[in-house]
């Protein structure tokens, strides 16, 4: 194994952790694997982008307001937003798996990805909602909670909403990386985040803000471009928008996982230590 100059390393896409790391450290060797695999994750991680975006697509651009069909039909929107969450998952499954064949310095192969994926796929919906559901509660009564409280209530609240994220998100990494089933990827993670909780929050946070910084583009160059037009054009806002989104998420999506999988295996060594097992 390549030796550690500080805390980790990437060598030709081989992450080797020597050490536990600050949280600065984590978002580095982060950025570092990200780096690595960008090219290999691109493809799916645009078209998982894509994929979670198309709800938002349809009823933007192919839903006119008088229409009664598509998605204004409940069992349709179900069947549409099931067909969405399907394929997330799938897409998230081989992102992660690549990645993880890069930080072990693996050459990734699609065709094992995939089938992996695929084998694994009824139980790794499990394990997806159960590392999302608290994030997915949050955003079901966020339209309540935004009618019952101030936004600068919200947005300060929003930051010990963080705990108990940190506490199953990393399940993610626990069931696709170690091989786990959904129910021990969930025990793993709360058995390795509750002492470290405060870790996984800060990276969380420093994350979730780096890409709120880049989401605030379409916004700025729609407010440059709408003089041109002479008025505030709303389509052109929600088409810049949608390109937008697309193009970030489509970086966002593997840095996230990137941010993810190192997490996990930080707090993977801090158990080893703290229980004195070897690595």
């Amino acid at each position: 194994m390549p030796r550690m100059d500080r805390a980790q390393s990437l060598d030709a896409g081989q992450i080797t952790l020597a050490r536990p790391l600050m949280t600065a450290e984590v978002l580095d060797a982060a950025y570092r694997l990200f780096r690595a695999g960008i090219f290999r994750c691109l493809p799916y991680s645009g078209l998982a982008v894509l994929v979670l975006e198309l709800p938002t697509l349809y009823s933007t651009f192919l839903l006119s307001p008088g229409a009664g069909a598509g998605f204004a039909i409940p069992n349709f929107r179900l069947i549409g937003y099931a067909t969405v969450f399907l394929l997330s998952v799938l897409l998230l499954g081989v992102i992660t798996l690549r990645l993880d064949s890069v930080s072990k310095g693996v050459r990734p192969r699609f065709r094992r990805e995939l089938g992996q994926a695929l084998k694994r796929l009824p139980t790794a919906l499990l394990a997806t909602l159960f590392a999302f559901a608290y994030p997915l509660g949050v955003l079901i009564l966020l339209p309540v909670l935004d009618n019952a409280l101030p936004t600068e209530a919200l947005i300060f609240a929003a930051v010990p909403l963080l705990w108990p994220v940190a506490l199953f998100v990393i399940a993610l990494p626990a069931f696709w990386c170690d091989g786990l089933g959904p129910f021990a990827a969930i025990v793993q993670a709360v058995r390795l985040s509750v002492r470290q909780s405060w870790r996984l929050v800060g990276a969380m946070l420093t994350t979730a803000l780096m890409l709120m910084a880049f989401n605030l583009l379409p916004v700025t160059i729609a407010a440059v471009m709408s003089p041109l037009f002479g008025r505030v054009d709303l389509f052109l806002v929600a088409t810049l928008a949608s390109i937008f989104y697309l193009v970030i998420g489509a970086f966002g999506v593997p840095f996230v996982l990137a941010v993810l999988i190192v997490a996990y295996q930080d707090l993977k060594l801090r158990d080893q230590a703290r229980r004195g097992a070897a690595p």
